[in-house]
């Protein structure tokens, strides 16, 4: 599985072009330092690692789990919601050969436009990592996993879409947080060097490893950072944020024919990704230039 942003690393190609257009539509021009998902990893002393993240990183690390499960069924609940402006209908082939075309219902409130497909279903790890495979690029894969022994790779996951301006707002939440939070916050050096509450960001869904070897410690970062191939596997703590900023637009040849909102949704973005890790105190970045 490849995660959206991912390919914009890698560059993005002509059958992945219009699923990782979908994610800037929302985008106006700008600076948001709050637009791209979040996540943070600790490692214990007994080589367990704590992985918590924001949306838009809990299909990545839900597939990272699904992939070093055990054999045998997992307990898989959350809901699946089809992304804005991609119908039901053409989702069928992919959803009859996994099992999942009977049960969807549009989505509630805000959520209108959208199905949902409420997950309560017991399947092999095998099962659960085609699903992820298959519908990362046109779905929302809330979903929350329990293995059938152990406390060890359960994750968890929100089962709605969090607000657009809760997750994309352009405010820097550091710098409004209340001075009794700040001496309470555990992550209050991060949250001032990185201008972003890392508390509310990195709480969206969560999981424990086992005990990982180098190997495998190597292999999510490799999953997450694929652009930062000089960081080593013995880190005790790893933060990494995506924050955008869109310098403008590229409207399309037959704007004169479009309506405001088909435009609107034509319209490419051009613009930059800054990928910031901090890995044990040491910051590194990379800036990802895009069209999309």
């Amino acid at each position: 599985m490849e995660h959206f942003l991912t390919k914009l690393i890698h560059g993005v190609t002509d059958q992945s072009r219009q699923s990782v257009h979908r994610r800037f539509i929302k985008f106006s021009k700008g600076a948001f330092p709050n637009g791209g998902p979040v996540v943070r990893m600790k490692v214990s002393k007994k080589n367990n690692l704590a992985i918590n993240g924001s949306f838009e990183y809990e299909d990545l690390i839900g597939y990272y789990v699904a992939t070093h499960l055990s054999d045998g069924s997992c307990k898989v609940g959350g809901n699946i919601y089809t992304q804005p402006r991609v119908s039901l209908d053409s989702l069928q082939d992919r959803l009859k050969e996994l099992s999942l075309s009977d049960g969807w219902v549009r989505g509630k409130r805000g959520l209108k436009n959208l199905f949902v497909f409420p997950m309560d279903l017991a399947l092999s790890p095998q099962e659960l990592i085609k699903i992820y495979e298959n519908l990362t690029n046109d779905c929302y894969l809330l979903l929350s996993i329990t293995p059938e022994k152990g406390k060890e790779w359960v994750f968890k996951s929100g089962e709605k879409i969090p607000p657009l301006k809760k997750t994309f707002g352009k405010a820097e939440p550091f710098t409004t947080c209340k001075p009794e939070t700040k001496l309470k916050c555990k992550n209050a050096e991060l949250c001032e060097k990185s201008g972003i509450c890392i508390t509310q960001r990195t709480k969206f869904c969560r999981t424990k490893t086992s005990s990982l070897n180098t190997e495998e410690v190597t292999d999510i970062l490799e999953l997450f950072l694929p652009d930062f191939p000089e960081l080593r596997p013995t880190f005790t703590e790893l933060l990494l944020i995506n924050q955008y900023t869109i310098t403008g637009f590229i409207f399309p040849e037959d704007k004169d024919s479009l309506s405001s909102k088909e435009i609107r949704e034509k319209i490419k973005k051009v613009g930059f990704i800054e990928r910031i890790v901090y890995i044990d105190n040491k910051m590194h970045s990379n800036k990802v230039e895009f069209t999309v």
